[in-house]
């Protein structure tokens, strides 16, 4: 085994090792040496938090992102079957080259319809929409702020665009101005709700901080869009800012419960940002099939804003009977509320909910910073306030069952 300059194991064709048995390849040491820290972190976490079981009917469910439960929804499987029985001739090519149906069509008008948008293009995830645009409007050398906590897919924009990220401290718009008076006119990322603690950003200010800096912003509404606003559109609809937010990147995995994502603009950009965008060009259009779900998800957000506000209220509830219980919410103001733990002990937690019929979500390195860990609580439109309050019991006996041993995060 040899060296790169660099001080990296560099690999050779003798040094192998057989990590998958006689029936597997054999992977070389250097692969082997690279991969095994990830492999022993994860076994060694107690209890495992990434194996949820198969049947969730007798647990409450707080790990999942289908927020208003529309996934299974009657008309929504009805609407997908009905797709699915019609005989049709499909390109399956990129949406840019004629890979939409009308089913695309008519959804992407209800999408410009709830999000008060000229235009939308559909993407094959939330993921693919932060990157591919990124990619296609960061010019060569040009900054990209981004919050600290923003998603990661905003981060790998970034990395496979031209332009050079400028880290902005979580949730601080004085601090991204600051930083923009040093580096100049860029673009802006943020979310319009933060996955990892819940909070919602002042979006007035960031937008007049992008507006006096001749700077383009980015608002990631995956866990807003649904949630927020007339007939779903999310927090720029909701805040009367949707004319002046540039562009809005949206996961439809999250309130409407499918797959696929979606970039909203104005018509004539939207129009110039496809031609450039890499991950529509190069990938196949989503299914018709699932865009017929998605309108029909979509109508029903629209028409019955019940299940977001009774969503919200719920979790309302909950933070407040953990904040009284002396559980910090970390600032969450919306259903995504987590509790940080220093090192692993989220797990702890995690283990001791799920013994007690509750199913979370743990986030370890690299969704959060090395150190650190948290459980998150997806609160959706089916839980009761009997629920939260056997929830809520249920989050202050664990949590005296592990300390002092856990330390939680401020």
């Amino acid at each position: 085994m040899g060296l790169h300059q660099n001080g990296h194991l560099a690999p050779t064709q003798t040094e192998t090792v057989n990590w998958a048995g006689a029936a597997g390849p054999r992977y070389p040491l250097w692969l082997e040496r690279s991969i095994a820290p990830y492999t022993e972190f994860i076994d060694q976490l107690d209890p495992y938090p990434f194996d949820q079981p198969s049947d969730i009917t007798p647990f409450l469910s707080y790990h999942q992102n289908d927020y208003l439960r529309l996934a299974n929804h009657p008309e929504v499987v009805q609407a997908r079957s009905a797709a699915n029985s019609r005989q049709r001739i499909e390109s399956f090519s990129s949406s840019v080259f004629g890979g939409e149906s009308d089913e695309h069509r008519y959804f992407c008008a209800l999408m410009c319809e709830a999000l008060q948008a000229g235009a939308v293009v559909l993407t094959t995830a939330g993921w693919t929409a932060n990157v591919g645009l990124l990619e296609a409007i960061a010019p060569p050398d040009c900054p990209v702020y981004m919050d600290a906590d923003a998603h990661a897919s905003l981060g790998d924009g970034i990395r496979l665009s031209a332009g050079r990220r400028v880290s902005v401290k979580h949730n601080d718009p004085a601090n991204l101005e600051r930083r923009v008076s040093v580096h100049g006119p860029g673009v802006v990322c943020i979310d319009a709700l933060y996955s990892t603690d819940g909070v919602i950003p002042d979006l007035e200010w960031y937008v007049d901080i992008c507006e006096r800096h001749d700077c383009v912003l980015v608002l990631d509404e995956a866990h807003s869009f649904g949630m927020f606003g007339e007939k779903g559109g999310g927090l720029a609809v909701k805040r009367g800012l949707a004319d002046r937010v540039h562009f809005r990147t949206i996961s439809l995995s999250k309130a409407l419960g499918g797959h696929g994502g979606a970039i909203a603009g104005a018509k004539g950009m939207i129009r110039g940002v496809c031609s450039r965008m890499r991950s529509v060009l190069f990938s196949s259009a989503t299914s018709a099939i699932l865009a017929a779900g998605h309108a029909k998800e979509l109508e029903i957000v629209m028409r019955d804003p019940g299940r977001a506000e009774s969503c919200l209220a719920m979790a309302e509830l909950l933070r407040r009977r953990l904040n009284q219980g002396g559980i910090d919410t970390a600032g969450s103001a919306s259903q995504i509320i987590s509790v940080f733990f220093k090192g692993e002990d989220a797990c702890r937690f995690y283990g001791g909910l799920r013994d007690r019929g509750i199913l979370t979500s743990v986030f370890l390195f690299p969704a959060v910073p090395r150190g650190m860990s948290l459980v998150r609580f997806s609160v959706y439109a089916e839980i009761t306030e009997r629920d939260v309050h056997y929830t809520a019991d249920a989050a202050l006996e664990v949590m005296r069952s592990i300390s002092p041993a856990a330390e939680v995060c401020p």
